[in-house]
């Protein structure tokens, strides 16, 4: 009878046993898929957190010509006659950086920064003047916020000799430049000097200022 009853007893003792060795199997495997999650959790986010800071070429469209995106380059040359107020000139290059413009009290214009569009007939005459235009799109309440920015940035630029004629008068001293709204071109905003452009994607203080330091008074009447 004992005998019986031990074997009983071992028997328990043998499921229970089986009990807690399948459980502590069941848990090691959770705790390792849990594991497992994390290391591909850790690894997959580092792989796009990479991806997203270093797209490959072929998404972002990279190419070596668009590190020169933004650089002042040469516009040909479209003369610089004087013709009558209200003449309509046929600029070649929009927007013009040379050309033939107005010379009466359209042209050239007080240095300053225009909320309305000003014709390019007038502005051209400030460019042979060796001074540095900035045009610029814009629509709407968005208008009155680059003008702003325009003022700031005529606020924060150097005089610079005005050149005269005849020979041998006083010259003075003014901050060559000038903005206006001016829509009819492609760049978002263009800065202008006598045949040269620089085209960028907003108002930045700092392009303007070395385009203006390398550009302002190189205009015909500046030259030799």
């Amino acid at each position: 009878m004992a005998s019986r009853k031990n074997q009983a007893k071992q028997v328990r003792l043998d499921a229970r046993a089986a009990q807690i060795k399948a459980q502590a199997q069941r848990e090691a495997r959770t705790r390792n898929i849990v594991i497992a999650v994390f290391v591909v959790l850790i690894v997959g986010g580092s792989g796009a957190l990479y991806f997203l800071n270093n797209p490959p070429s072929f998404l972002t469209g990279n190419n070596s010509s668009s590190t020169q995106a933004g650089a002042a380059y040469d516009v040909a040359d479209e003369g610089h006659n004087h013709v009558p107020d209200g003449t309509k000139v046929a600029y070649k290059h929009l927007p013009p950086s040379s050309g033939d413009h107005y010379s009466s009290s359209l042209g050239p214009l007080p240095w300053n920064t225009y909320n309305s569009a000003v014709q390019p007939e007038s502005f051209v005459h400030n460019l042979e003047h060796g001074g540095v235009v900035m045009v610029y799109k814009c629509s709407g309440t968005e208008c009155d916020d680059m003008y702003k920015q325009a003022q700031d940035v005529f606020s924060k630029l150097p005089p610079k000799l005005e050149p005269v004629n005849p020979q041998g008068a006083q010259q003075i001293q003014e901050v060559k430049f000038l903005s206006t709204p001016y829509p009819n071109m492609s760049p978002k905003v263009a800065l202008l000097a006598w045949d040269k452009e620089q085209d960028i994607s907003s108002i930045d203080l700092a392009t303007i200022q070395a385009f203006y330091t390398q550009y302002g008074d190189h205009g015909r009447e500046d030259l030799p």
